[in-house]
């Protein structure tokens, strides 16, 4: 079992949308980016996904070398974060991972636990 976890100043993604933009497209899916086509996602909420996204990476080190752009942050059907892994190896690996996202007005958080199966 691999843990990750990640805090960061919600400022900082703010600042992001505000003067570079595409820098978040680079980083961010566009699934991401919406929570539908009618309501743009919240600074708070995207600093949800950056640290989960920081999260994954750090609890897959130690198997699989990961980029933030291969880890894209869904929800599940009952509305709880599950990651999507864009990576050609990912699809041979057998494993079980577990997201957690929490934020406030000012802070955002995640930890990632990665359970190999194999």
């Amino acid at each position: 079992m691999f843990i990750g976890t990640d805090i960061e100043h919600v400022s900082r993604i703010q600042r992001l949308l505000d003067h570079k933009p595409r820098i978040i497209q680079k980083i961010f899916f566009d699934s991401e980016c919406k929570y539908s086509d009618l309501r743009m996602i919240t600074s708070e909420s995207l600093t949800g996904i950056w640290c989960a996204k920081e999260a994954v990476l750090k609890a897959f080190a130690p198997v699989l070398t990961l980029e933030l752009k291969q880890i894209e942050i869904t929800k599940n059907p009952k509305g709880f974060p599950e990651a999507i892994i864009h990576h050609p190896i990912a699809s041979s690996l057998s494993f079980h991972l577990s997201i957690s996202i929490s934020h406030t007005k000012d802070i955002a958080t995640a930890t990632a636990l990665l359970h190999m199966l194999k």
